[in-house]
């Protein structure tokens, strides 16, 4: 084949993969929806807008908000699972719809994992496992031991089946052999009420609601679910420094699009989600509520993704939870 022939064949053979090139390369062109699986006003709702206004500035297109609710986010992110691959549709991604639901709900009729490219890791919020201090107790291995010593006898309050707290709650049951009664409510707020007044032993809580407490001495903090130190509470160890490195627990937010999505668009949201995250609007955002930043890109998000749902899986599966 002389060198004409040769380049034809290579541009012809190029003919079909064309359209979508082009469309990398002048992506985004339009606005883009996100879609946020939860109510408007609510603070992943909040964190989403500050984020997609300061993403649409560096991409040059508006992002326009899309709340799509119900079961738990499964209703937003099943709506994306069927968008086009075009990066025009995008999901703000949770624990929950990306790593819970499926096992939580039979229902569920996309798969976190294969339905989704998991472009970019946002924000993260962590649990500290707290107790009241007439427990008499002073570290993990101490409850450990003493629920062991009772299975059942000690309460442990959480905002509800399904909640962080609940499933960080049967994630110290199945990696310690432990059993604890599991008094849900209607809201964490309330089982903080009553582990301050001692009608509860422990409960997993998100940090910034605890602190307070904390500091004041209502409550006594054993360690917190991230895998570092939070900075809120630095005294405080994290549960592999107690001993536990298999009890680590994140309430994690992240940038999802439909399987398929071109490597181009994917790239080009990841960095550009990345430098969205060290805008100084972001970070305040976050640290008012109490989160953190992740900043986790698209290569390594997708596997932590992966690895996440494996993990609720087997745990919820193993303690025979369900919310159906």
């Amino acid at each position: 084949m002389n060198l004409n022939r040769r380049r034809f064949a290579l541009a012809t053979g190029l003919l079909p993969f064309a359209p979508v090139l082009r469309a990398q390369e002048t992506y985004p062109a339009r606005p883009i929806t996100l879609v946020v699986p939860f109510s408007a006003g609510s603070v992943v709702d909040q964190q989403a807008r500050v984020i997609a206004r300061v993403l649409a500035t560096r991409l040059g297109q508006p992002i326009v908000i899309d709340n799509k609710v119900g079961v738990s986010g499964s209703i937003g992110a099943e709506f994306v699972s069927r968008a086009a691959p075009d990066g025009y549709t995008l999901l703000l991604g949770t624990q929950g719809t990306q790593g819970t639901n499926i096992a939580l709900y039979k229902t569920i009729r996309y798969d976190p994992v294969k339905d989704f490219v998991a472009i970019h890791g946002l924000s993260g919020n962590a649990n500290v496992l707290v107790v009241n201090p007439k427990l008499g107790i002073g570290s993990v291995a101490e409850l450990v031991t003493l629920a062991k010593r009772s299975p059942g006898k000690l309460n442990f309050g959480s905002g509800g089946n399904g909640t962080s707290g609940h499933l960080c709650l049967e994630l110290l049951q199945t990696r310690t052999g432990t059993r604890f009664t599991h008094v849900p409510y209607k809201a964490s707020s309330a089982a903080l009420v009553d582990l301050v007044s001692g009608n509860v032993d422990a409960m997993f809580d998100f940090v910034q609601t605890s602190a307070p407490h904390i500091r004041s001495g209502k409550l006594r903090a054993l360690a917190v679910t991230r895998g570092q130190r939070m900075p809120m509470l630095p005294e405080v160890p994290t549960m592999a420094e107690a001993g536990f490195a298999g009890i680590e627990a994140l309430s994690w937010g992240g940038l999802f699009a439909p399987a398929k999505t071109p490597d181009g668009i994917v790239k080009r949201l990841s960095t550009e989600a990345s430098e969205t995250l060290r805008s100084q609007e972001v970070r305040s955002t976050l640290d008012s509520a109490g989160s953190f930043v992740i900043d986790m890109p698209h290569a390594e998000f997708q596997g932590y993704v992966s690895r996440e749902a494996v993990k609720w899986t087997e745990v919820l599966r193993a303690a025979g939870v369900t919310l159906e």
